[in-house]
């Protein structure tokens, strides 16, 4: 393929950052090219431009080329989606946006992704047009299974020490760091404790669809551990977990 052939693609836009005086860096999750970072030319200058369609969240048909460095040009994008029912509710937009860094942050650049990119826009389409805002059970299943997807399934029915199974020979402690539950006996590094009937419930929803998860109640127990795991794999925060943390504290 030319270095100037232009592609089309579906995309999710999962991030933004403003650069230079009138442009913007754009993020993108593909299926056939996993993570695009990419430029969006007066993107800042003229609403126009792009027509509004810049969001996190949105659904994309993106015309695009590739750069001569890590950077495409973004030259046009048609709006497939644009999650017109969460943008005005603040629940729903939070996590949308905790979905598209939380899922992204695990995909690579240049590499098909697609079971990463399918399980965002079943995510987005839930977050935006469910019954109800997704509680906390949904993003668990969410995180688990962005790992799985990602090659980095947690150990949640194991011991990531001695591979035994957890059922038995409690107390049981999570390691982010190891990206998994430990017999407590074999935890050298300091864990969290949790319980086998939290193991055992976000091992279920792992396995289970998002739709069927909308409404289920979260287990007792740490609530962000699965997310930690994504922050340990890559060395960054995410941001917008913050966010939801101030919205349901509890959650």
């Amino acid at each position: 393929m030319s270095v100037k052939t232009p592609i089309e693609l579906e995309a999710i836009l999962v991030g933004q950052s403003d650069y230079r005086e009138s442009d913007r860096i754009v993020r993108l999750l593909s299926a056939e090219h996993g993570l695009i970072r990419a430029v969006a030319r007066s993107a800042r200058a003229s609403r126009r431009r792009f027509g509004g369609s810049l969001d996190p969240g949105n659904k994309l048909s993106a015309i695009l080329k590739r750069g001569r460095g890590e950077l495409w040009h973004l030259d046009e994008v048609t709006l497939l989606d644009g999650r017109l029912r969460a943008r005005a509710d603040l629940d729903r937009l939070t996590l949308l946006a905790y979905a598209c860094e939380a899922v992204a942050s695990l995909a690579r650049p240049d590499t098909p992704e697609p079971q990463l990119f399918g399980l965002l826009q079943v995510a987005c389409l839930l977050i935006d047009g469910g019954p109800q805002p997704p509680g906390a059970m949904f993003r668990l299943a969410l995180e688990a299974k962005a790992l799985t997807f990602a090659g980095l399934t947690p150990a949640l029915v194991r011991c990531v020490e001695c591979a035994t199974p957890l059922h038995t020979d409690g107390p049981w402690t999570f390691d982010p760091t190891r990206g998994g539950a430990l017999h407590a006996r074999c935890d050298r590094s300091g864990g969290r404790p949790v319980s086998l009937p939290w193991l055992r419930t976000v091992e279920g929803g792992r396995r289970t669809p998002l739709k069927e998860l909308i409404a289920a109640q979260a287990p007792t127990g740490p609530s962000w551990l699965l997310a930690e795991v994504i922050e340990a794999h890559t060395e960054q925060q995410l941001r917008s977990r913050g966010v939801l943390v101030s919205l349901n504290p509890h959650g």
